[in-house]
């Protein structure tokens, strides 16, 4: 994963937006990870691929490089 930005609530949820490629087409994801598999995911996402399902929720994915403005402002009002 080349990109990773965090959000952070205020009940504690981590949401994360991660972004990289699948076969080498551009895609993103919003992921609310699970508390306990935060560190894993921290050292996973340094280097190499994975699938981010295995950490915790998918709120929204997508092709591109980023995110449509509509879903940012959601994800935005919703974790932040």
């Amino acid at each position: 994963m080349s990109f990773l930005q965090k959000i952070q609530s205020a009940n504690g949820h981590l949401v994360y937006l991660v972004r990289g490629k699948d076969s080498g087409k551009p895609l993103w994801h919003y992921v609310l990870v699970d508390a306990n598999k935060l560190p894993i995911f921290l050292k996973k996402i340094e280097g190499g691929s994975l699938d981010v399902a295995d950490y915790g929720k998918v709120l929204y994915s997508g092709w591109g490089e980023n995110p449509p403005e509509e879903v940012k402002i959601f994800i935005e009002e919703k974790y932040s």
